[in-house]
């Protein structure tokens, strides 16, 4: 009996044995699948924890950061201002500086055109700006800086230091007379803007709106709208003058500058017009009112009776005005 029980208990042991060799053997398999499932998530958890810590270990690093910003392009604004608006230091970090949205920032300025943002190399910064251009300033409600694109914009804080370059403007306050200066201005030369002082309306009897300009050297200068740019020839014209105070004209047909009398200084002479029984301005078949002549000689010398006084011409001899000159020479 004790014997068959024995062999009874190691017969017992030895399936248990067998069962759970199967059993290990299972779950070793299931175990080897998994990690075999699992290995490419491993893979890529191991590459985002390399590439992180990487990125930390650079971050953190001095080599990481902006080493130099440099600004080209700006004349009217200052170099720390151009850095300022793009929000960039040197403890930026060089590869985490997006050049788009810089850009943006720096166009939101009024005085910025166009903003122009690369990364370099040796860790540079290279920011390349095309600035509106001013022609002058003026002062309403408040002050303003004028630019060549027609606009009109706050004289900020900033642009301060702008008004030391361009002249003051005063007279051209609609939005149509300031449109057509800023057109006049768009071909004149910026080193003759910045020796202009002062930009006014001075009406003459052939053009309302001529612009008169107060020269720096005490001269002035009168342009229309249309030849305005022939102002880009002053310093040629002005050189040659031997005196202050002289006054240059610019022709709308020959595109030329020349020196003339002042327009204060000239001599108006008061113009008389034949009236009829009512006393009313006798008119042509033009519409325009008929002006009274008078005799003169080759040398353009009134002719006198003998009384002293200019011998008119009669209405009816104004067309043969040559003629009545010739027949009044041989009386």
């Amino acid at each position: 009996m004790g014997l068959k029980k024995k062999q009874k208990n190691v017969q017992v042991k030895e399936q248990k044995s067998a069962v759970d060799e199967v059993f290990d053997r299972r779950k070793r398999i299931k175990a080897d699948f998994s990690f075999r499932k699992a290995k490419p998530l491993l893979f890529i958890v191991a590459v985002i924890v390399g590439l992180i810590t990487v990125a930390l270990v650079y971050y953190y690093s001095p080599t990481s950061k902006i080493k130099a910003i440099s600004v080209k392009g700006n004349y009217y604004l200052e170099t720390d201002y151009i850095k300022e608006l793009s929000g960039l230091t040197l403890e930026n970090r060089y590869y985490l500086t997006f050049d788009y949205f810089i850009e943006k920032e720096i166009e939101k300025c009024e005085m910025v055109k166009n903003a122009t943002v690369k990364h370099k190399e040796q860790g540079v910064i290279e920011i390349v700006i095309e600035e509106e251009e001013p022609f002058g300033y003026r002062y309403g409600e408040k002050g303003e800086l004028l630019l060549k694109s027609g606009k009109a914009i706050e004289l900020k804080s900033e642009f301060l230091d702008i008004i030391a370059d361009v002249p003051y403007v005063e007279g051209f306050d609609t939005d149509e007379l300031l449109v057509r200066l800023a057109k006049g201005f768009q071909n004149v030369n910026r080193d003759m803007i910045e020796i202009m002082s002062e930009i006014t309306r001075y009406p003459m009897s052939y053009d309302e709106n001529t612009i008169q300009i107060f020269m720096h050297d005490g001269n002035y200068f009168f342009a229309s709208f249309y030849s305005l740019e022939t102002i880009n020839v002053y310093q040629q014209i002005a050189s040659d003058l031997t005196e202050k105070g002289v006054c240059i004209y610019s022709d709308d047909g020959l595109k030329v500058a020349y020196t003339s009398t002042c327009p204060w200084n000239q001599i108006v002479e008061e113009k008389e017009y034949w009236v009829d029984e009512l006393g009313n301005i006798v008119i042509n078949q033009y519409g325009d009112p008929v002006e009274k002549k008078y005799y003169t000689d080759g040398k353009g010398n009134y002719v006198l009776d003998k009384e002293g006084n200019k011998i008119l011409i009669p209405i009816d001899g104004e067309d043969n005005y040559e003629e009545a000159v010739n027949q009044n020479k041989q009386e």
